[in-house]
């Protein structure tokens, strides 16, 4: 890699390292590393509700983690300047091939190639199995367990009553026909004659 293009990396990288610590600093000058008591002012939390507490805490350990993610960004700043004085700068570290130079100005702290980049992420990625999921299945794995399912849970609940009406099962007529007998309709209209003779 010429002279030329190395001054213009190890400038985009300063620069890079600058901005960082910038950012790190303005974490310290928040009270990243106080007590959460101090920086918000309470001299207890005891008057704090849990939830607010919980809050402010979620926050903190959001801060720290992108912290953590500054320092190792940091990091990878600080090795691409020490390849820059090595001279080992530009150049794949997995199969020695030149970095595009499209890389580097995007990502100047580059040390794989966009290749063995996408190798190494995929190799990095856990084997998801795929496995089939259906309403069916028991609580075991595909053994055969004859024994108190999913099925069997809901036959249990259910005898103590659910919020279907007759008209969400199957098989039944038209609800007007069957709400009466024929027997029911005979005592009902010898009622009625009774209460009209009067």
């Amino acid at each position: 890699m010429k002279h030329k293009d190395l001054e213009h990396y190890r400038l985009l990288l300063q620069a890079e390292r600058r901005q960082l610590l910038e950012t790190m600093e303005s974490f310290k000058e928040q009270g990243i590393h106080e007590n959460m008591n101090d920086v918000s002012g309470e001299l207890s939390a005891y008057d704090q509700h849990p939830a607010d507490y919980g809050s402010q805490m979620f926050e903190r350990e959001k801060d720290q983690g992108l912290l953590e993610n500054l320092k190792d960004q940091l990091h990878l700043v600080d090795q691409a300047l020490e390849r820059i004085d090595q001279g080992t700068y530009g150049i794949c570290r997995q199969c020695r091939q030149p970095i595009s130079p499209e890389r580097l100005e995007v990502l100047p702290q580059a040390s794989l190639c966009v290749r063995c980049k996408l190798e190494e992420e995929k190799q990095q990625q856990p084997e998801v199995k795929k496995q089939e999921f259906s309403f069916r299945r028991s609580f075991t794995d595909g053994t055969s367990f004859v024994g108190f399912d999913g099925e069997d849970a809901w036959q249990s609940v259910a005898r103590f009553g659910t919020a279907n009406t007759r008209q969400d099962y199957a098989g039944i007529g038209d609800l007007d026909d069957e709400m009466l007998s024929d027997e029911e309709m005979d005592v009902l209209d010898a009622v009625e004659e009774y209460t009209d003779t009067d």
